[in-house]
């Protein structure tokens, strides 16, 4: 065995050569060459860490790379296993010094060992019952870029780990093989999507399509996904708008061996989530409304006084449980409770410390939410969770209330109503109100592209007077659906102004693509409109009507004119009203002298 002064680095040669001697020997190289970094995987609506990824480092060290030479080399001697039992202890060991006791662990396991091993879930929950950590808050990734045998051994292993209290989840998932059987029969907990899918994402509406999909069908199965590899707060806004149930990467923690740096809650995310401005300044009223000020139990208080707790308050079914830190673990329910009161010795038994039953380990999870959450997310969240009793709510991370159902559909009703009064009547376009909040999130969020466009009609009031009220209406119309036809999809925000002016805000795309999307639908309105006119005023080209002056005038036909404000991605924050001043000279550069579109840059 070759080492260099350190006597640690054993070179990659020499170890096909043979410099591990034994199986003793290479696993005393690689217990003194390794460590385990931590990565938080944290949720998106409020940066509460869910759980940290154990990420082998110091494989370099032994002159083996990348990190798959090291469990390649096992394989081929015959030691992958107790390799396996080597590392998963040292990630558990290091996993215990993290200053949480409810994050969750979550551990890559090689494949070829999962698949030949049924004793994989047994090992781990005796060395994690060594450690006094709960098996639930154990997961085991199985990377999708192996390829599984997913015959009865290796899903028999995922059934004993799940019905052991652990969880499971598929890692780098698009990269590799698909892995639809055990999607089908054992469903894991959760899904992680490759950071060729997430990098970018913004800006790439073909990706985004793509996940919204992948994310529907997951969240039928009640499968959380975790978005891998955010690096940018764009790419953390568009998986989080596009549903995403957790996130992970460089732009909340690099991995880290560190266990004090990691924290419970991440202050970047509650900073992206607070400079939201969607349906914040309504949204949050109406929550806060609705929120149901439950008092919480701490998770690790006496059972005796959780059966108090709900001796003093008979009218309430459930608690809410947190941390010491104020962080909702979930709630624990009166019908959880009910085996043990109706059985002859069983509350006595839950009582007694020897039994060992605590109120940790009757938590039920359910789903947490920002009280700056819009409450078409919060229905979505509890919808997605069949049996969830409702919501626990947060702000700034801790505990502040729970949304039951009648709660929760109170809160939409409500929003419906006020955006039916927003609403309108005509095109049944959102109006001025939601038209505000959009450009105010929107000069807000400065790490992603937008577009405001504004629209305006050119010589209506002279069509409107020639062919009355109900014509003017149905150009009105004619437009909303051309442009709905036209931007419906997507990141797009499309609103009615009033009158004759309508707005459209676009996130994510080229402001190149937009501009000429924009052309073409100015095109097909002047095109579709001439139908409007007599067949003599479409020969003309002109009408012959009264201006604003009084005096006779001929007037061209009906078009529209459209002023572009790009607001590029790293931009400064920019003021409403300067953004605003900005668009009304554009609207007025358009119109002048038929230009007809204008577009310029806001970029601070």
């Amino acid at each position: 065995m070759t080492k260099d002064k350190d006597a640690t680095v054993v070179r990659l040669d020499d170890a096909r050569s043979g410099a591990f001697a034994s199986l003793e020997s290479f696993l005393a190289a690689v217990d003194s060459a390794t460590a385990y970094a931590f990565q938080p995987i944290v949720h998106v609506d409020t940066g509460i860490a869910h759980g940290y990824e154990a990420l082998l480092r110091g494989v370099d060290r032994l002159g083996l790379t990348p990190i798959g030479a090291l469990f390649d080399l096992a394989h081929h001697r015959g030691w992958l296993g107790p390799l396996e039992r080597l590392l998963q202890g040292k990630a558990i060991d290091a996993f215990a010094e993290i200053p949480s006791d409810t994050a969750r662990l979550f551990l890559n396991v090689d494949a070829r060992r999962v698949a030949a091993a049924e004793a994989v879930a047994e090992e781990i929950a005796e060395r994690l019952d060594a450690r006094g950590i709960a098996r639930d808050r154990f997961c085991l990734e199985i990377p999708e870029t192996q390829d599984l045998a997913t015959g009865d051994g290796a899903l028999g292993v995922f059934r004993r780990l799940k019905e052991a209290g652990g969880h499971l989840a598929l890692d780098d998932f698009g990269q590799g093989y698909s892995r639809l059987r055990l999607l089908h029969e054992h469903q894991p907990d959760y899904v992680k999507i490759d950071r060729y899918f997430i990098s970018g994402v913004s800006a790439e509406p073909k990706k985004r399509l793509f996940l919204s999909r992948i994310l529907d069908v997951m969240h039928v199965f009640g499968i959380r996904m975790v978005a891998e590899g955010v690096e940018t707060e764009a790419e953390f806004r568009t998986c989080k708008d596009l549903g995403f149930d957790l996130a992970q990467g460089f732009l909340i923690q690099h991995p880290t061996t560190d266990r004090s740096a990691l924290r419970t809650v991440y202050p970047v995310v509650e900073r992206i989530v607070q400079t939201e401005r969607r349906n914040r300044s309504g949204d949050v009223g109406l929550v806060r409304e609705q929120i149901d000020r439950l008092p919480p139990l701490f998770a690790d208080i006496d059972m005796v006084e959780v059966f108090e707790a709900f001796r003093r308050h008979g009218e309430l079914t459930l608690f809410p449980v947190v941390d010491r830190d104020g962080v909702p673990l979930g709630v624990i329910r009166e019908v959880d409770l009910k085996t043990y009161v109706y059985s002859p010795f069983g509350r006595d038994l839950m009582a007694n410390k020897t039994y060992g039953k605590q109120l940790r380990d009757l938590v039920r999870p359910c789903p947490v939410a920002a009280v700056e959450t819009p409450v078409e997310k919060i229905l979505e969240l509890f919808a997605h969770h069949a049996e969830t009793p409702g919501v626990l709510m947060v702000e700034q991370g801790r505990y502040a209330g729970f949304m039951g159902s009648i709660a929760i559909l109170r809160a939409v009703h409500e929003k419906n109503l006020a955006a039916a009064r927003d609403q309108n009547p005509l095109t049944r376009l959102p109006g001025n109100l939601s038209i505000g909040d959009w450009v105010a999130e929107a000069l807000a969020d400065t790490g992603t592209g937008r577009v405001l466009a504004y629209f305006d009609f050119d010589n209506f009031k002279p069509f409107n007077d020639s062919y009355g009220f109900r014509q003017g209406d149905r150009a009105i119309q004619l437009f909303a659906e051309l442009m709905q036809k036209a931007f419906g999809g997507g990141d797009t925000f499309l609103g009615h102004v009033g009158g004759d002016d309508f707005f459209a805000g676009f996130t994510g795309p080229a402001a190149a693509d937009v501009q000429a999307e924009v052309g073409a639908l100015l095109d097909r309105f002047r095109h579709e409109v001439e139908s409007f006119y007599e067949p003599e005023a479409r020969r003309r080209g002109f009408l012959e009507a009264t201006g604003r002056d009084g005096l006779a005038r001929r007037f061209g036909l009906l078009t529209c004119s459209a002023g572009l404000l790009v607001l590029p991605a790293g931009r400064p924050a920019v003021a409403v009203d300067r953004a605003m001043a900005e668009i009304a000279r554009l609207k007025k550069t358009a119109k002048a002298g038929g230009r007809r579109l204008a577009v310029s840059e806001l970029a601070g």
